[in-house]
């Protein structure tokens, strides 16, 4: 049976590490030596801390329970009190008990010893000792790198080193207009191009400039770096061979390349001449073709047309304006512009009847099925429609067959084509249009994130419990139905976000019987117990769509040529079909003010007739895609429409007015080494989440502290980075701006982070403990006091989880290919033991090396794990059948995610091709189990049983035989 393949291919990601000399690696051994020492050291250090307070809660609790004990016996039995207090004895003797076991585990026997002996002060003495030698190692080996560094002859060219080039340096991404241009096979490892992190900056200044080359003297330059890569200092480097080859130019490229773009004049705002492009937008149209992505088979450029942008100036608009001078918020009322289509197209609904991402050469954004031809002959009252498009050329919508009308601001390199006849005859020799994400077919519910939850900041106790119950409720029923632990398990997900594991319980839920399963159930419990306590919170007929704008109000403007279209959406009003005529809180991520959009959702038949997909349509005549800072590029709303949840936001939205202010204008300059290295490390130098840290410092204050002049200048602040890898520009906050946002954001990151950012509880501000507090009362009292997402520790409740009964039995063998099982090989099973022991540092290495590319891409570790089994067998289904055998059978377990994860599409074929061909059902209990023999007709529960009845009808027979001779002998 063949594997499945996947469509994802690797590559490798290193650091400049990769490119020192021997000399240089040397250096960098010893320090990642000294580094190592230092982290064992404060990692022991930190051990020995623990065992410590361990040992002082023993102590305490020792102290504590022969008083409480005592008090507990001096009660009469049954009352309520003795009730109360009874369960509190057992909880603590049952702390005491698991803190004993802390102490005394093995990895603390030691520490006992030494404790026991009194050498636990020197130990600790010898630990502050290690660790002050290893940093000045450290320090003078870092010092010796660097001077090595500096002796780099600049006109010599780094080297990649072979040995950086392993497993463990592996990364995966999906299928892309780029794999599909180098030919890469799926599943195939490449070095066509490698991922580079930029460490060292020395190293990394010489890679751009010049280039490196690999062991086989094959050369490599600068490609590309998307904004996400960006984020986490890489970029990507291609052989140049193949950069320089036509068929990658003529791909990629479409008709452009460095020399022309450098050499197209632009005159700026300011009357200036620029020549250029701005580098870090240029890097983030490239990177385009890296995309996960599905070609569009049959599409021509033929049928395309790229309009001006829909814009709109809507005037006396009532604002907080922020001066970037002064900084200080103003209330205003200008006239504000907008770019109504930003990012968004239509297209005829014969091309498709559901909105989606699309991706060409310079290409990005979101294209809407809209009525086209309808409304030309039905509105517009014309037989056909002349529009000009960006180059000034007249075309007949009907008559020229156009299919798709795109915006400008979708056509992000249209200013270096002098036409859309040289861009569609340079698309035409090979280029893609692609298709990255379509709207969803199933709308499940969607939890609100802490964002959007810590702006309410007047929420009370009583409204956040509501709000919060139906997330209790369900955490409270995961396991009570088979039904509901499906559900959990992702089996109602969309085919395509399916895991074999999740596919596999599809069609034979009975393996929800399997310790594993329940492992999962309970592992995906904790996750939403976690998540729940971090603000996410499931409230009825929460939604996620995709954001459009009024298109309606569009065809006005480009077909009947109306200037102020008025549209199908009223100032306060949105449509989505998914929702009845209702107010919606219409919500985006990221939500760091208050920003919940409050809008009645029209629903007729007009608006059903126009607007025909499951998007949320915008208004042209407010400013809510300022106040959300939305694109309709892709950009997805979430949408609430819980009333209590709107009520809330209503009350805090009263005295909001959406923030105006000025950003920094992107320059252009030329393409050359320098100004690229140079715009590439100034956009590595800034860092979005600490702004958002200091908004959610600022929110978690007590309500009548939160300064929201503070939290509109860090918005500011932080939309100004957003943009920095573009602009190089940020605003110099006025000195006393910055004294007051430093002193409201002194404090650690708030309680919550320990959920929602991992954070540990040295990191973050500590909350009062109320479960000392008896009296109900007082403890909501006490509980009012705390910031919204605060008070979910005490609301979110996590009860002892039961499982509900699963009619059938799991048959293990339906996941196996052959009916008798191989014996199992002590080499396959000890390797993947090792492998599995392994694997949690080579996840982290590897999450580390994706960075934020992690959503678009499946992780490489549990395919080594695989590669290495079948090298030591490289038949595949043996290997298979011998670690279920050893997992289910001889060593059964509930940690059965390796094994699923590298060899579940293996297990999934075999159980597809069992229950079709070898499914039997028992003729005594109606089981399904995998038949081996023709005659078995009993499961294996019911032939036991079969059997033990045939036994013990047989020894009957037997005693009774021997009976009857017995008597025949004494009868004489």
């Amino acid at each position: 049976m063949s594997k499945t393949k996947t469509n994802q291919i690797k590559l490798y990601s290193v650091d400049t590490a990769a490119f020192y000399t021997d000399k240089e690696n040397e250096l960098n051994k010893l320090m990642l030596k000294y580094q190592s020492v230092i982290t064992k050291a404060e990692s022991e250090t930190d051990n020995v801390s623990k065992y410590e307070n361990l040992k002082q809660r023993r102590k305490s609790l020792s102290e504590s329970l022969p008083s409480l004990k005592s008090e507990v016996n001096g009660l009469v039995k049954g009352t309520k009190e003795h009730k109360q207090l009874l369960k509190k004895l057992n909880k603590l003797q049952n702390e005491l008990y698991k803190t004993i076991e802390k102490i005394e585990g093995n990895n603390r026997k030691y520490l006992v010893k030494l404790d026991e002996c009194g050498k636990l002060a020197s130990y600790i003495t010898d630990l502050e000792k290690i660790k002050k030698l290893a940093k000045e190692e450290l320090k003078i080996n870092q010092q010796k790198l660097n001077s090595e560094l500096d002796l780099f002859d600049e006109d010599d060219m780094r080297v990649l080193r072979t040995d950086a080039l392993r497993d463990t340096n592996k990364i995966s991404q999906f299928e892309s207009t780029l794999s599909r241009t180098l030919g890469i096979e799926n599943d195939e490892t490449t070095t066509d191009i490698i991922v580079i992190r930029a460490y060292r900056y020395t190293v990394f200044k010489s890679l751009v400039k010049k280039g490196f080359v690999n062991e086989d003297g094959e050369h490599y330059q600068y490609f590309t770096s998307s904004a996400g890569m960006i984020r986490n200092k890489k970029s990507l480097f291609v052989k140049s061979g193949i950069a320089e080859s036509e068929e990658f130019m003529n791909k990629i490229w479409c008709g452009l390349n460095i020399d022309k773009i450098n050499n197209t004049k632009f005159t700026n705002k300011e009357g200036k001449v620029e020549y250029g492009v701005n580098i870090n937008k240029l890097n983030a149209y490239l990177s385009l073709c890296m995309s996960s992505s599905t070609p569009v088979e049959d599409f021509s450029m033929d049928h395309v047309i790229v309009v001006k942008d829909f814009e709109t100036e809507l005037k006396k608009q009532k604002v907080h304006y922020i001066p970037k001078d002064t900084f200080k918020v103003e209330e205003r009322e200008l006239p504000i512009k907008l770019n109504q289509m930003d990012g968004a197209g239509i297209c005829i609904p014969d091309v498709s009847d559901k909105a989606f991402q699309f991706r060409a050469p310079g290409f990005k954004g979101l294209c809407i099925p809209f009525p086209i031809h309808k409304f030309i002959k039905g509105v517009a009252k014309k037989v056909d429609c002349t529009v000009t498009d960006i180059y000034g050329k007249d075309w007949n919508i009907i008559g020229d067959s156009i299919k798709y009308i795109f915006t400008e601001s979708q056509f992000k390199l249209a200013k270096y084509y002098s036409s859309w006849q040289e861009y569609k005859d340079a698309f035409n020799k090979g280029c893609e249009f692609v298709i990255c994400k379509e709207e969803d077919t199933k709308f499940s519910e969607k939890p609100i994130n802490y964002q959007s939850l810590q702006t309410l900041s007047d929420i009370t106790v009583d409204e956040l419990t509501s709000l919060a119950s139906r997330t209790n409720q369900r955490l409270d029923s995961i396991g009570d139905s088979k039904d509901e632990m499906l559900a959990i398990l992702g089996v109602n997900n969309e085919d395509h976000r399916k895991d074999s594991f999740q596919k596999a319980l599809g069609i034979y839920p009975e393996l929800l019987t399997d310790l594993h399963s329940k492992e999962r159930v309970k592992g995906t419990r904790d996750s939403l117990y976690k998540g729940a306590k971090a603000g996410k919170l499931f409230l009825k007929g929460t939604k996620r769509t995709f954001m459009s704008p009024d298109l309606y109000a569009f065809a006005e403007w480009l077909f009947m040529k109306i200037d102020e279209p008025k549209g199908l959406l009223g100032r306060n009003e949105v449509t989505c079909k998914l929702y009845p005529d209702i107010t919606l809180n219409v919500l985006r991520a990221p939500h760091l003010f208050r920003e919940h959009i409050l809008r009645r959702n029209k629903v007729d038949n007009k608006v059903k007739d126009w607007f025909i997909t499951n998007c949320i349509y915008m208004s042209s005549q407010n400013l809510d895609s300022k106040v959300l800072m939305n694109d309709f590029d892709g950009d997805e709303a979430m949408i609430v429409s819980d009333p209590l949840f709107k009520y809330i936001a209503r009350r805090n939205m009263k005295g909001i007015l959406p923030l105006e202010y000025e950003l920094g204008i992107s320059s252009k300059e030329k393409v050359l080494p320098e100004s690229l290295y140079r715009s590439l490390t100034v956009a590595y130098s800034k860092n979005i989440g600490e702004v958002s840290n200091q908004i959610s410092k600022i929110w978690s204050l007590p309500k009548n502290e939160i300064d929201l002049d503070s939290i509109r200048q860090l918005c500011y602040q932080n939309n100004a980075i957003i943009d920095f890898a573009k602009t190089s520009w940020l605003p110099e906050l006025p000195d006393d701006v910055k004294d007051k946002i430093k002193t409201l954001t002194a404090m650690k990151l708030p309680y919550y982070f320990i959920s929602a950012k991992d954070k540990t509880i040295d990191q973050v501000e500590g909350i009062p403990d109320l479960h000392k507090l008896n009296d109900p009362k007082v403890k909501k009292d006490a509980l009012e006091q705390f910031s919204p997402v605060n008070k979910l520790e005490y609301i979110i409740e996590k009860k002892k989880m039961q499982f509900a009964k699963v009619e059938s039995k799991f048959d293990y063998r339906f996941l196996m290919s052959k009916k008798k099982v191989v014996k199992t090989d002590s080499l396959i099973i000890n390797t993947y033991k090792d492998l599995n022991k392994n694997k949690k540092s080579q996840l982290d290495r590897e999450l580390k090396l994706l960075g934020e590319t992690q959503s678009i891409t499946k992780l490489t570790t549990h395919e080594m794990i695989r590669e290495k089994l079948l090298a030591i067998n490289s038949n595949e289904e043996d290997v298979v059948d011998m670690l279920i055998q050893y997992l289910y059978v001889e060593k059964p377990t509930s940690k059965k995610t390796t094994l699923w994860k590298a060899f579940g599409e293996v297990m999934l074929q075999n159980l597809q091709y069992n229950l079709e061909h070898q499914l039997e059902l028992c003729s005594e209990c109606e089981t399904k189990f995998r038949k081996v023999n023709k005659k078995k007709c009993l499961c294996d529960k019911c032939k036991r049983k079969q059997d033990r009845k045939k036994d013990t009808e047989r020894k009957g027979l037997e005693r009774e035989s021997k009976k009857q001779k017995s008597d025949k002998i004494l009868a004489g």
